[in-house]
């Protein structure tokens, strides 16, 4: 199999236009501290701030190819509000589908929400972020991070919006629900292996954040953020700086 074609680390274009239109953006407060379990594995640990300095631009990386279901019912469980460890997750069915990864097929299980977002963007984090989490054959775990920033109404959340399930371990069923379409059509990505963002933290988990925010009214942000007040997203993490790869197209790689 070939190796990945190093193309440059530089300043991405990307990461900048995100950054200037990603309205409401936070900016974070220095990470705490790791635990010592945290620190026995710092170097896997997610969410991780995203800094351009740092991502290497790649050549050749495996294609992503999402096969979504296009209408899907889905079980909506609150798995504890207000808990910062607790969210909404859809939890789908099999036939939900699935995402190909260089010809390697993670199943999708579920996919939940963060407020604000977990990962950062050169310090700075989106009013909200979705996580898709798939399994492969062998085990292993893939997320996809899609960061949400303040715009127009989006209609593929309607129905998942629409009718959140407020109590703690409550439920709520949904009928239809576009998956194909809670994505951005634009794949780039940055990637690296780090962890789930909850207890246990487990490492070993491959992460694919897409480098194109969706849009998601005021109203519907603010929906989701009623269950979680003080928020429900990890801090950042310790990060190596050879972990991040993007196929993204750096604006300047002479900067």
């Amino acid at each position: 199999m070939t190796a990945p074609r190093l193309v440059a680390r530089a300043p991405l274009a990307w990461l900048a236009a995100a950054l200037m239109t990603a309205s409401a953006c936070v900016r974070s407060a220095t990470p705490a501290a790791p635990t010592p379990t945290q620190a026995a594995a710092a170097d896997q640990q997610s969410p991780v701030d995203i800094r351009s300095s740092l991502v290497r631009v790649v050549g050749g990386l495996a294609t992503l190819d999402f096969h979504y279901a296009t209408d899907a019912a889905l079980d909506l469980e609150n798995t504890g509000s207000p808990s910062d460890l607790a969210t909404v997750r859809a939890n789908v069915g099999p036939g939900a589908g699935d995402l190909e990864v260089g010809g390697r097929a993670y199943r999708l299980v579920q996919f939940h929400w963060h407020v604000p977002s977990e990962h950062e963007l050169n310090g700075q984090r989106f009013p909200m972020e979705m996580h898709l989490v798939h399994n492969a054959a062998d085990g292993s775990t893939l997320v996809t991070g899609v960061l949400i920033r303040e715009g127009n109404a989006n209609a593929a959340f309607a129905s998942v919006f629409g009718d959140l399930p407020a109590r703690p371990h409550g439920h709520a069923a949904v009928a239809h629900c576009d998956i194909a379409e809670l994505i951005p059509h634009d794949h780039h990505s940055v990637r690296y292996t780090g962890s789930m963002t909850t207890p246990p933290y487990t490492t070993g988990v491959r992460w694919i954040v897409l480098t194109t925010p969706i849009e998601l009214s005021p109203a519907q942000i603010a929906a989701f953020h009623a269950l979680f007040p003080e928020g429900n997203s990890r801090e950042v993490q310790r990060l190596d700086v050879h972990a991040l790869e993007t196929d993204a197209v750096a604006q300047d790689t002479n900067r």
